[in-house]
């Protein structure tokens, strides 16, 4: 019985790199879209900014974070 436990043992199979390395790099492909998706956003907010202070329009309410997709949630606001 000893013998059988051994032979499994040495056809078990090695991790698999080739599937952690595939996971990790869609990983980070993801999470540099999400930080770049944030930087565009935070620019346009400041350039709204500009252009209202610009045209010394009235206050603006803009969000101050992106709102999520879900229903209850609600995104702060802040006054230009």
């Amino acid at each position: 019985m000893s013998d059988d436990t051994a032979m499994a043992l040495s056809n078990r199979r090695s991790f698999p790199l080739r599937t952690l390395m595939v996971c990790f790099t869609i990983w980070l492909v993801a999470t540099e879209v999400l930080i770049f998706d944030q930087v565009k956003f935070n620019a346009r907010i400041d350039l709204l900014e500009q252009a209202t202070r610009a045209i010394h329009g009235p206050q603006l309410l803009v969000p101050a974070e992106r709102s999520s997709n879900f229903p209850s949630a609600a995104a702060k606001m802040e006054n230009l």
